[in-house]
């Protein structure tokens, strides 16, 4: 049987459509060039990308402070960074201008984890005269999240800042660094400044569980200068401490007992059930 092109063939049954032939003629020759025209286009958009980069990184380290916080609220707008940027923007933290400073520490705080390498310079810039750039760099080490880790002692050092949004802010980023940041903050339960007692005790009940084996390690050393903080903190957690303190309470030395006693006290209603569990227990 004779087959004409494009005709259905049939075997056993079953159709099927033979590929059809290339095109030609100025029809494909169209296609064709709009595809190279797209290919140039895409060429020609990276090479202005990469140029527009390397001009925005000159603006940040320039002498106008209004042209380098343009750049960086541009870096911010695009909401992402290769490294040479992000490093571009931390030497730029050191800007002599306060606004360059908080605009550079935007465009970190808006690329995320991906201003890992920026985040030395952003530790140093919790130490800045300006309260403003101090939080908006803990906050930028917030969004970074737990590689902001090395930045620990420059935090903690922040949770006795004068400032309410400093410190507020420093708790985020705390916080946020999770159970590496438990030993420095169960150490900073006993600072001299009350200040830092309280945010650090606020850190640890905002972290919950992960921070309840360490506090009840406080209050089994009795009545340290520590102890009043460790207790403020398992309040605030509540009922994941309260097993923990109940086996303080039968266990634990005197000092030991009673602080953990007070503690549930403290914690009140959602005590009741374990405890009425354990008096059953004995």
């Amino acid at each position: 049987m004779k087959r004409t092109p494009g005709s259905h063939q049939r075997v056993k049954g079953l159709s099927f459509r033979p590929f059809p032939k290339p095109r030609s003629g100025p029809a494909a020759f169209l296609t064709a060039v709009f595809l190279v025209s797209l290919l140039l286009a895409a060429a020609t958009s990276r090479g202005k990308s990469i140029q527009n980069s390397e001009s925005l990184l000159k603006q940040l380290n320039g002498s106008d402070p209004v042209a380098a916080a343009r750049a960086a609220e541009e870096i911010r707008d695009r909401g992402a960074a290769d490294e040479e940027t992000v490093r571009g923007l931390a030497r730029a933290i050191r800007h002599p201008n306060e606004m360059v400073r908080l605009a550079v520490i935007g465009a970190l705080s808006a690329i995320g984890t991906g201003a890992a390498p920026a985040v030395p310079a952003l530790a140093d810039a919790l130490g800045d005269k300006d309260p403003q750039v101090r939080e908006a760099a803990a906050l930028a080490l917030f969004n970074i999240g737990e590689q902001s880790r090395s930045a620990l002692p420059a935090l903690i050092g922040c949770l006795g800042d004068w400032s309410r949004p400093v410190r507020d802010a420093a708790i985020l980023a705390v916080v946020k660094i999770g159970e590496p940041a438990v030993p420095r903050l169960i150490q900073a339960l006993s600072d001299k400044s009350e200040r830092t007692r309280r945010a650090a005790a606020e850190a640890l009940g905002r972290m919950g569980d992960t921070a309840v084996p360490a506090l009840v390690g406080v209050l089994k050393k009795g009545n340290s200068a520590s102890a009043p903080a460790a207790v403020e903190a398992l309040v605030t957690i509540g009922e994941p401490a309260v097993n923990p303190l109940i086996d303080l309470v039968r266990h634990g030395n005197r000092e030991a007992a009673g602080l953990a006693g007070e503690t549930l006290s403290q914690i009140g209603a959602p005590a009741v059930p374990a405890l009425v569990e354990s008096l059953r227990k004995k």
